[in-house]
C-alpha cells in the first residue's frame, strides 16, 4: 500500500517491485528452514524501510513537512464527508473537488496526519477529525451523518445502515459497495449533500499533530537538554499505520 501511495505521487525503486515478487514466491515453498525464515523476515524489513523513505520523499515533496497543528476533535453543523484510510492523494482530489459545495470533510483514523501538511491543511473545508481507531470504524460510520470514503486501509464489513453512503478507492474495496477507479468523487458529493449532515456541534476538544521528523529534529538541541535536566523523564512510541 505505501509503495503504491509512493508512485501515485512519483517516488518508486524496482527493487521494491522486485523484492515483492521474490517474497512472494518464497511463501509459496513448503519446507523453508527457519533461518531462511529469519533472513526473509529481516529482508522484509529492509525494504519497509526503503517503501517508506520513499513515502515520506512522495509525500512531503508533494504537501511539505508537517508542522505541529493543533486541529478540532468533534463536528461542527453541515454536510459532511468522512476519509479514512492513509492515501493523501485521494484526500487531496476530494478536497479539491467539494470546494465551495459546502462540504466539511473529516478525517479519519489513519488519517489523522494529513491535517499537518502545509498543502493539505489549506483547505478550508477539511475542518477536523473524527472518530477513534480503524477498528472502532462500524459503530462510528453508523454514528456520521454523511457520506464516508474508505481510501487504502483496513474496511470492516460494512452495516446496512450506512452501506450504501460508503465508497471504496484505490487498494480496498468490499463487495457491493461502490468503488471509484478514477479519482472522480461525484458520487460521493452526491451522498453528503443527500445525507442529513451535522446539525450540532460537539464539544470543544482539540488535538496536536505535525510532529514528523523534520519538525523533531529541528528542536532536538532543546529535547536533548530538556533530557539532561530531568525535564522529560519518559518517550513513548506509538507505533501503527499512521
Amino acid at each position: 500500500a505505501y509503495a503504491k501511495h509512493a508512485q501515485v505521487l512519483g517516488q518508486e525503486d524496482p527493487e521494491v517491485y522486485a523484492f515483492i515478487h521474490e517474497a512472494l514466491d518464497f511463501v509459496t515453498r513448503p519446507d523453508p528452514t527457519v533461518n531462511e525464515l529469519f533472513e526473509m523476515n529481516m529482508r522484509c524489513g529492509e525494504c519497509s524501510v526503503k517503501v517508506l523513505a520513499l513515502l515520506d520523499q512522495a509525500n512531503t515533496s508533494t504537501y511539505g513537512h508537517p508542522e505541529p497543528t493543533e486541529v478540532r476533535w468533534g463536528h461542527k453543523p453541515g454536510k459532511c464527508i468522512l476519509v479514512s484510510g492513509h492515501d493523501l492523494a485521494d484526500l487531496e482530489k476530494l478536497l479539491q473537488q467539494t470546494e465551495g459545495k459546502g462540504i466539511n470533510v473529516y478525517t479519519h483514523g489513519e488519517m489523522l496526519p494529513a491535517l499537518g501538511y502545509p498543502g493539505l491543511k489549506k483547505y478550508p473545508h477539511l475542518v477536523g477529525h473524527y472518530g477513534g481507531a480503524w477498528m472502532k470504524q462500524r459503530r462510528e460510520f453508523s454514528q456520521f451523518p454523511g457520506a464516508i470514503l474508505m481510501t487504502t486501509n483496513c474496511i470492516q464489513e460494512p452495516r446496512e445502515d450506512y452501506k450504501g453512503r460508503i465508497f471504496t478507492c484505490g487498494l480496498v474495496a468490499w463487495p457491493g459497495v461502490t468503488h471509484i477507479a478514477d479519482q472522480n468523487f461525484d458520487a460521493v458529493i452526491e451522498s453528503a449533500l443527500e445525507a442529513e449532515g451535522f446539525t450540532d456541534e460537539s464539544e470543544e476538544k482539540k488535538l496536536m499533530v505535525g510532529f514528523g521528523h523534520n519538525a523533531v529534529l529541528g528542536v532536538a538541541d532543546t529535547v536533548i537538554d530538556a533530557v539532561k535536566t530531568g525535564a522529560i523523564k519518559h518517550f513513548f512510541l506509538i507505533g501503527g499505520c499512521d
